[in-house]
């Protein structure tokens, strides 16, 4: 879309036409589209799948962005860290949550608690326990 940033984009609403402020389409390979529209206070830029599902949104909102994706999978990957801070962190998995590396580090500030329905194994070379 060549259209300047400030023009109004012609939207078709049922039988008659319409001009809507800062709304812009764009129509992508695939099947995809890319808008960019405001909710309320918030800015929205929103790709939606074929069928109409939103793959990626990004909400400017004025606490700062919030990113939400659905997809089938998510990779990370940097070549020298991938940093997360936050108030709070939750990773929930519904077959298998597994970390992995040549070490793994989990070190608390405070109190720590492992809590299991289930059984729980530690298997080592040498356990250490304080």
């Amino acid at each position: 879309m060549a259209a300047s940033p400030k023009e109004k984009v012609e939207v078709r609403t049922g039988s008659e036409e319409a001009l809507v402020e800062d709304e812009r389409e764009v129509y992508l390979p695939g099947g995809r589209t890319l808008t960019v529209h405001d909710q309320g206070a918030d800015q929205l830029v929103e790709i939606r799948s074929g069928s109409g599902l939103v793959e990626l949104r990004i909400r400017l909102t004025e606490q700062g962005p919030v990113l939400q994706m659905e997809s089938v999978r998510l990779q990370l990957k940097a070549t020298e860290a991938v940093e997360i801070e936050s108030k709070r962190v939750e990773i929930k998995g519904t077959e298998t949550l597994a970390l992995t590396g040549r070490e793994v580090s989990i070190d608390s500030d405070e109190n720590m608690e492992v809590e299991a329905k289930g059984d729980v194994k530690v298997v080592g070379k040498m356990i250490y326990l304080n």
